[in-house]
């Protein structure tokens, strides 16, 4: 086409802009929607700022860093009590600053803002992947909407725990992976210049181990996503792998030289790799009822089934027509491999869901440009961006681009030419039937390029017709027929008849990636499907581990990551009539429980125990923003009164609180504990705010005591409760032979004397609590595997007899 043939584009008129404001009204509605989504987490967070005992266990930890005993619980003993390892050197580092005097407070305010700045993230990474088909629209909230009015939401902005540093984790991924998307497509554009660095992508990738342990199973969807995006030569697939797993791999080595085992010892307590199915199953209705958020994910389930019924009928039409050799009829110009006929109008049937194409002279309804992939009308010249979508065709009389020709079953119908490169002499039409290049299948009077194809009217489909018994030469079809998958994208060639049914292995590879230059290509439809799979597939895995695992006694808090990851794709939509209508109907739900649905208290009538903490500890300590150490040390306690007493007195003894809260009895120490008080208390963070960092304090319950953590699981009342530790082990351990306690056996002491001594149990005990020499840190490495693994019977009668 001549320069003068061209139609004109009508340009933006130069100037300022109404209120001095850059872009284009969708551009500051875009804008204002994801600042206002953010704004909703940052108030709503603020007005639910707490904190619980569990993260008073990190500020000790953090003390201890920042005393210079390391990471620590207790500086007599090496253990590791921090579930979120990043989170507790990020404590740690903020600390160090001036004029941070109370690491609970630094712990709010740093949780509050990770968690806005993880919702702007994936808000901004769902913004930029529409944008790849859909360079310009409005977008509307909608799989945001089902987070935002939930009191999780609000209670775990803050808490003290490493929430937040996993919503920042989780979005910054998405961000990093949507932007790996794009770049893959700006490298497979004529223009490209060289293949971008994307290692820091895979170390950013990578730290989800260290952000919570089973945040792995992310790193890995999205590390493989990654590889699916751009699928490397085997050289940089190695550096992409050491970029990814240096410092987890690291500091695993680190962890399993200076502790003795390989994973914190919460997830030993929690036994994190058992499986307790009901329980699950009952932490996640637990979640879901209270909210009724059935209701907005049938919504968005339906809107989904609804996009995809209509790809599957763009699809079956379009089959249909390819194989009659017939022209498509309107409805075919949909997605997934269709394309508009000339000057057919396009019906709301044709706005199927992830491409869409408009139709020769004819404009597109509202429905007709959703998706994540739009195509251009007759007349206007089709972008880069434009023509990238899943499956966008160009129409009669539309000027193609280089990008035009290569989303899958693109087509070029009659009367459109093909641009640069091409498959045959500049301009020269190819015979009928024939096609110069493998994968430029081409008709009369249409010049062909590479992964574009011809046959007037007849676009390319899934299945390729072929003579009975004669297999297709590479780049030819049979006149009237469909061209193979493989010749609709440059360079790229499918030989043989339709992939679904019977293609070799080597095919479906054709099909998967082909070669541009010697380069590997990704197809955009594969690219896309990749893409939007990787935090379903991670959010799936999320929930399934939640549910085996038994889930959690915190009500909402491990759902939550998940349903992040499962909405993400979904977070903004493109505006249009069905989107409108999905947007309405989950703002109406977003109301109502924004202000009227609420978590029980707890769960009386459950198996398990599963309470809404937030307002527990609002309660318990009559505070409603508890947000400082003070606020958890402050109320008298039988045991705080007890252990500040014992302090005052300078007794070397031990507080210890017996089962029930039966009694606090005071009982000298043994010569060898190296502390000047220490106290058994199944409330292991408000015991660590009570005593000095050189005190020790023994957990009842297993979180930062290697013994406890050992034992075999004796109740299922209560999830991360499960191993409280028989008080005759904390007498054998830290008292002198023959000290009597009121309120325990005497000959449960006995035996647990000396089972401490016999088998594996001294050295358990020796890896944590011996001087960490470089024959120490090598002894804790070799053995962490044997370590890890080993269990103690919880009654020391039974552990004697099995030991000894």
């Amino acid at each position: 086409m001549s320069r003068s043939d061209e139609l004109p584009v009508p340009q933006p008129t130069p100037g300022t802009r109404a209120f001095g404001l850059p872009g284009t009204l969708a551009q500051r509605w875009n804008a204002f929607a994801v600042a206002a989504c953010g704004a909703v987490v940052l108030v709503m967070g603020y007005r639910h700022r707490w904190t619980n005992d569990d993260a008073l266990i990190y500020t000790r930890a953090v003390r201890q860093i920042l005393a210079g005993n390391g990471p620590v619980f207790n500086v007599q003993e090496r253990a590791e009590s921090s579930t979120g390892t990043l989170w507790q050197w990020l404590l740690a580092a903020g600390g160090a600053l001036p004029g941070v005097s109370d690491p609970l407070r630094l712990a709010v305010a740093l949780g509050l803002l990770l968690t806005v700045a993880g919702y702007l993230l994936a808000l901004d990474g769902t913004r930029r992947m529409l944008r790849i088909h859909r360079p310009a629209g409005a977008l509307l909230p909608a799989g945001v909407l089902v987070l935002l009015p939930l009191c999780a939401t609000w209670d775990y902005a803050t808490s003290g725990l490493e929430t937040g540093l996993s919503f920042a984790y989780l979005g910054g991924a998405w961000w990093l992976l949507v932007r790996a998307r794009t770049l893959r497509a700006a490298h497979e554009a004529p223009a490209d210049r060289g293949r971008p660095t994307l290692a820091p992508t895979a170390f950013a990738l990578g730290l989800g181990p260290l952000v919570r342990p089973d945040l792995a199973l992310v790193s890995g969807v999205f590390l493989a996503a990654l590889w699916l995006l751009w699928r490397p030569p085997l050289r940089t697939t190695l550096g992409w792998a050491g970029a990814a797993a240096a410092l987890p791999c690291a500091y695993e080595i680190f962890r399993a030289g200076y502790y003795g085992v390989l994973v914190p010892l919460p997830a030993l307590a929690k036994e994190a790799s058992g499986t307790q199915w009901q329980f699950g199953w009952d932490y996640l209705r637990n979640t879901l009822d209270p909210y009724l958020l059935w209701i907005p994910l049938s919504l968005l389930a339906g809107y989904i089934g609804y996009r995809a019924y209509g790809v599957y009928r763009a699809y079956r039409a379009h089959r249909a027509s390819a194989v009659a050799g017939a022209p498509a009829a309107p409805e075919t110009s949909a997605a997934l491999g269709t394309s508009a006929t000339g000057g057919a109008p396009a019906t709301p049937d044709a706005s199927a869901a992830f491409g869409t194409s408009a139709t020769a002279g004819a404009s597109a309804t509202p429905d007709t440009s959703a998706g994540l992939g739009t195509s251009a009308t007759a007349g206007t010249p089709a972008t880069p961006d434009t023509s990238a979508g899943i499956d966008t065709s160009a129409t009669a009389g539309t000027p193609a681009t280089p990008e035009t020709s290569a989303a899958l079953g693109t087509s070029a119908t009659t009367g459109t030419p093909a641009t640069s490169p091409t498959s045959a002499e500049p301009g020269a039409p190819a015979p009928p039937g024939t096609s110069a290049e493998p994968g430029g299948a081409v008709t009369t009077g249409t010049s062909a390029t590479p992964g574009t194809t011809g046959a007037l009217g007849t676009p390319a489909t899934f299945d390729t017709a072929v003579t009975p018994g004669s297999p297709a030469a590479p780049g030819t079809v049979t006149p009237g027929t469909a061209a193979p998958v493989g010749s609709a994208i440059g360079g790229g060639s499918a030989v043989g008849a339709s992939l679904p049914h019977g293609v070799p292995v080597r095919r479906w590879v054709r099909w998967w990636g082909g070669t541009r230059d010697g380069r590997a290509v990704s197809r955009p439809y594969t690219a896309d499907a990749v893409l939007v799979g990787a935090p379903v597939a991670a959010g799936l895995l999320s929930a399934f581990f939640v549910v085996k695992i038994g889930g959690d006694f915190m009500h909402g808090r491990m759902v939550l990551p998940a349903l992040f990851l499962l909405l993400l794709p979904i977070f903004l939509l493109p505006l249009g009539r069905a989107a409108t209508v999905l947007a309405g109907a989950l703002a109406a739900w977003a109301v109502v429980c924004g202000l009227l649905l609420r978590p029980p208290l707890e769960s009386p009538d459950d198996p398990r125990i599963v309470f809404d903490s937030h307002t527990v500890y609002q309660r318990v300590l009559g505070d409603t923003h508890p947000v400082g150490q003070s606020a958890h040390t402050e109320r008298r306690l039988a045991f705080s009164d007890a252990a500040r007493h014992t302090l005052r007195t300078g007794r070397h003894a031990l507080v210890l609180r017996l089962p029930h809260d039966a009694g606090y009895p005071v009982v000298p120490l043994a010569p060898h504990v190296r502390a000047p008080v220490a106290a058994a208390e199944a409330r292991l963070g408000h015991a660590g705010a009570v005593l000095p960092l050189d005190g020790f304090v023994i957990d009842t319950l297993g979180l930062s005591n290697p013994l406890g953590a050992h034992t075999e699981p004796t109740s299922r009342r209560k999830a991360g409760h499960e191993k409280p530790l028989d008080r005759a082990w904390v007498v054998a351990d830290v008292t002198a032979p023959g000290t009597r306690v009121p309120g325990v056996d005497p000959d449960r002491v006995r035996a647990a004397r000396h089972a401490l001594t016999c088998g594996p149990l001294p050295e358990l005990l020796a890896s944590a609590r011996e001087p960490l020499t470089p024959g120490r840190f090598w002894s804790n490495l070799t053995g962490a595997w044997d370590r890890t693994r080993f269990r103690i019977p919880a009654d020391p009668v039974e552990a004697e007899r099995r030991l000894c």
